[in-house]
């Protein structure tokens, strides 16, 4: 059944849909409001503009690549079937919420025995040498380029997965404190603070 899911979903993105002026010029409050009224080109619009995204996330949490498309899937699935979605105006930190959390669940009733030894390592989020170099907005040498990449390998999970969604994600405070569940954004805040300051002086060293 797994494998006509896929085929399904791809399906539905690939039909012809009739035009209603150009989405791609459009807000995601309003492309997300079409897709919620049932606007079919909607739908295949953020498919296709985020599935590749989300998966390249996923695999960020678990090396079963084949779990990640299923849950994709399912995401994509649950998402247009449902009647009752929230408003947003931001549909990739939507759909990266969505999939975090069903990643996470999926992994704790997959394990639940190594669950409490499993969870603080499934956040081990590999930062590109590219988006390093973004962190410091410079140029860098290969030498400096190994000191930081050591300097990142040293950072709590939960600090690396703030980074990374900080900086590779572009995401605000509040949408980072929203994702991780933190009560608050000075959580999320002093977290990042505390990872940037052990990147540079470990830099500087």
């Amino acid at each position: 059944m797994k494998p006509q899911k896929h085929i399904r979903i791809r399906e539905i993105a690939n039909e012809p849909q009739p035009r209603s002026g150009a989405i791609h010029d459009k807000t995601d409050r309003e492309i997300w409001q079409m897709f919620r009224n049932g606007h079919e080109g909607a739908f295949r619009y953020i498919y296709e503009q985020y599935v590749d995204h989300l998966f390249k996330y996923g695999v960020r949490f678990t090396v079963n690549r084949e779990l990640i498309k299923d849950l994709i899937q399912d995401l994509f699935i649950e998402l247009r079937n449902s009647r009752n979605l929230s408003d947003t105006d931001c549909i990739r930190f939507y759909l990266l919420r969505a999939l975090r959390y069903k990643i996470i669940r999926t992994l704790k009733r997959q394990d639940r025995k190594n669950w409490l030894v499993r969870k603080h390592s499934m956040f081990n989020i590999r930062i590109e040498v590219s988006h390093e170099i973004k962190i410091l907005n410079r140029q860098m040498e290969e030498e400096n380029r190994q000191k930081i990449h050591y300097a990142i390998s040293r950072l709590s999970n939960k600090q690396r997965e703030a980074i990374y969604y900080f900086f590779y994600e572009d995401l605000s405070y509040a949408q980072i404190a929203s994702l991780m569940g933190f009560s608050n954004v000075k959580s999320a805040r002093n977290l990042i603070y505390k990872a940037l300051d052990i990147i540079r002086r470990d830099f500087k060293l």
